[in-house]
């Protein structure tokens, strides 16, 4: 997957999938390859460590590495792939379970890829942020496990 004209050849759909893969598996080497050059990585408002990135680097730092410092067993989970010509629409669910409070969580969202040039060059998540800020708190909204 690090060849460049093989992930050019590849479908928007089977990028993003391994996309997932990569992330799932901390793999960075992966990671790069599927990133365009100016990739845009915008993260929801509200969502924890969330903020708009600019560069592999920056995905690589602030996603690969934020979330699983914070949350114990931090998952996602795919419910649905939608996928267009140019766009990937992907539904699922975040899960886990935050270290400092042990409170868990289920954050359903949707997250939109744009693929240009055989690579991810936008990502723009939607997210229902509340149960993860819950968590933090120590309140109960969210997953009850």
């Amino acid at each position: 997957m690090n060849d460049p004209q093989e992930t050019m050849s590849r479908s928007p759909l089977n990028l993003v999938q391994d996309l997932y893969r990569a992330f799932g598996a901390k793999d960075e080497a992966a990671l790069r390859a599927l990133l365009h050059d100016d990739v845009e990585w915008i993260q929801c408002p509200g969502f924890p460590g969330g903020a708009h990135r600019t560069s592999a680097d920056e995905v690589l730092e602030g996603v690969l590495g934020g979330l699983n410092e914070e949350w114990d067993g931090f998952a996602v989970r795919i419910d649905e792939y939608l996928p267009g010509e140019a766009h990937v629409v992907v539904l699922g669910e975040y899960t886990g379970r935050h270290r400092g409070t042990g409170r868990a969580m289920g954050s359903l969202f949707a997250h939109v890829y744009e693929v240009e040039a055989g690579r991810i060059r936008r990502f723009r998540q939607v997210a229902d942020t509340w149960p993860m800020v819950a968590a933090i708190r120590g309140e109960a909204p969210g997953l009850q496990t």
